[in-house]
C-alpha cells in the first residue's frame, strides 16, 4: 500500500513519536510510506532508526492509497488532498488544548465532523468519538519498543536520596509541571527534569535538567531515576509512565484520561488527583519510605511493559487499511452536499487561506489583574517560603486526621 501520514510538525513529542512507530514499522513490512509535514522542517533525527522520507506539501505524492490525518489542524488539509481512502488518527480530545470559547477550540471540534475513517489509540477516545460525533473508531493501541526502553547503566550513580524524574513540557500548563515541582519541593529527594518546551523556574528544586532529548537517550534518564512523577491534566495515552516501568522505575501519575489503559492504582503505580499537590507529595514520600511497596510496584510495572508490544498493533493497522481499500467507497451524501469540502472551506474562510498550510496556535489571552498579582507573588522568595510552610502544615493536618480516623 502507498501510505502517507500528514504531520503538523516534526518536533519532539509523544504524538509524533507514535506516528513514527506506525510509519517505520509499516515501511519495514514492505509498504511505500511517506511523512508529509505541514511545516518546512524535515528533522526527525531525534527518533531512532527513522528511515521514512519526510516531504513538504508541495512534494505530496501521486496515487496515494491511504492518507492519515494525525492532529486537528492536519485534518483540514487532508480533506483537500487526493487519496483513495482517508483516515483520522485521533490521539486525544484536542479541543482541550485551547482556551474555552476560543475560535481554535471550535475549529478543533469541527475537525471531528469530517467524513473520514477514524482510528484511535485509547478506549476512552473510542467512547468519546462515538458519544459526541457518532464515529465508530478502530482501536490501534500504542506499544513500547523493548529495543529502546530497558534498564541500563545510569547517567549518574544513585545516592542515598531517592531520585525523582519530572517529565513534560513546562511551557504547556496542562502538563502539570508547576504542580509536580510544588509536590517535590518539601521532600528530601533529588529532582531531575525533562522538558521539550520550557525551562524550570529558578526557585524550583531541580538538580539536573534535560531538554529536547533524543528518544534513544531517554532510557538512560529513566534508568537513573527511582520514581517518575507526572501530573498532566490532558492526555490521550501517555507513554512516559510505561517507558519508566520498562526501565525499572515506578510512576506516580495524575488521574487523567487514558491512565487506566495500563495503570492500576496500587498495583503497578500510584494514582492521585493531578491538582492535589499534597497527595502527590504523600505518594512520592510513601514510595521513598516503603521499600516493600516500591519493589512490588516495580515488579508489576515490568510485567505491564512486557505486555505492550508494537507488532500486534501493526498487524491490526495493516488489516484496517487493507479492509478500507477492499470496501467500496461511500456513496453520495444527502442533498448532494460534499461534507468534507464544505468543512475545509469553512476552516479556510475562518483563518485565512494563507494560514492553511501551517499549524495555527492560539495567542495567550491578556492577563487579568489577579493573574499579574499571582505572577508577581510567585517571584517573591518570602511568598514561596510561606507557601511551602502552608503546604507542609496542610500535609501534616491531613496525616493527623487520617490517623484519628484509623484509631476510631
Amino acid at each position: 500500500m502507498k501510505i502517507v501520514y500528514l504531520l503538523p510538525c516534526c518536533t519532539v513529542s509523544g504524538g509524533v513519536a507514535v506516528v513514527m512507530q506506525h510509519a517505520n514499522r509499516l515501511q519495514a513490512r514492505g509498504h511505500d510510506v511517506a511523512l508529509v509535514n505541514q511545516q518546512n522542517d524535515r528533522d526527525t533525527s531525534w527518533f531512532p532508526g527513522q528511515s521514512v522520507p519526510v516531504l513538504t506539501l508541495e512534494e505530496y505524492p501521486a496515487q496515494v492509497d491511504i492518507l492519515v490525518a494525525t492532529g486537528w489542524s492536519t485534518s483540514f488539509q487532508v480533506a483537500r488532498l487526493e487519496a483513495r481512502r482517508k483516515f483520522y488518527f485521533v490521539q486525544s480530545d484536542e479541543t482541550r488544548f485551547h482556551p474555552p470559547e476560543s475560535i481554535w477550540r471550535h475549529l478543533t471540534a469541527l475537525s471531528y465532523c469530517f467524513d473520514f475513517h477514524y482510528m484511535t489509540e485509547a478506549r476512552w477516545i473510542q467512547r468519546w468519538l462515538a458519544e459526541n460525533f457518532r464515529h465508530s473508531a478502530a482501536l490501534v493501541p500504542n506499544g513500547i519498543d523493548p529495543q529502546l526502553f530497558y534498564p541500563c547503566t545510569p547517567l549518574q550513580k544513585k545516592g542515598n536520596r531517592p531520585r525523582v524524574l519530572l517529565e513534560g513540557a513546562i511551557g504547556l500548563p496542562y502538563k502539570g509541571m508547576a504542580e509536580a515541582f510544588a509536590a517535590v519541593q518539601p521532600l528530601d529527594v533529588e529532582v531531575w527534569c525533562v522538558s521539550s518546551y520550557g525551562r524550570p523556574r529558578p526557585e524550583w528544586k531541580c538538580h539536573r535538567f534535560f531538554e529536547h532529548v533524543p528518544m534513544e537517550k531517554m532510557r538512560e534518564i529513566y534508568s537513573s531515576c527511582d520514581i517518575l512523577l507526572k501530573l498532566s491534566r490532558v492526555e490521550g495515552f501517555f507513554g512516559p509512565p510505561l517507558e519508566m516501568m520498562a526501565c525499572g522505575g515506578v510512576p506516580v501519575v495524575g488521574r487523567v484520561t487514558g491512565y487506566d489503559e495500563y495503570i492500576v492504582d496500587g498495583v503497578n503505580a500510584l494514582v492521585v488527583d493531578p491538582l492535589d499537590i499534597a497527595a502527590a507529595t504523600a505518594a512520592v514520600r510513601r514510595l521513598a519510605e516503603d521499600r516493600d511497596l516500591y519493589l512490588k510496584l516495580q515488579g508489576e510495572g515490568a510485567k505491564t511493559a512486557a505486555r505492550w508490544g508494537w507488532e500486534q498493533t501493526i498487524d491490526t493497522l495493516e488489516e484496517i487499511f487493507t479492509n478500507a481499500l477492499a470496501s467500496p467507497p461511500a456513496g453520495p451524501k444527502p442533498y448532494g452536499a460534499d461534507l468534507n469540502n464544505s468543512i475545509a472551506s469553512l476552516y479556510a474562510a475562518s483563518i485565512g487561506e494563507e494560514d492553511l498550510q501551517r499549524e495555527v496556535l492560539q495567542p495567550p489571552p491578556p492577563l487579568s489583574n489577579s493573574d499579574r498579582l499571582c505572577r508577581r507573588l510567585q517571584q517573591q522568595r518570602w511568598f514561596s517560603a510561606l507557601a511551602d510552610l502552608m503546604v507542609r502544615a496542610y500535609a501534616t493536618l491531613r496525616s493527623l486526621r487520617a490517623g484519628l480516623r484509623r484509631e476510631r
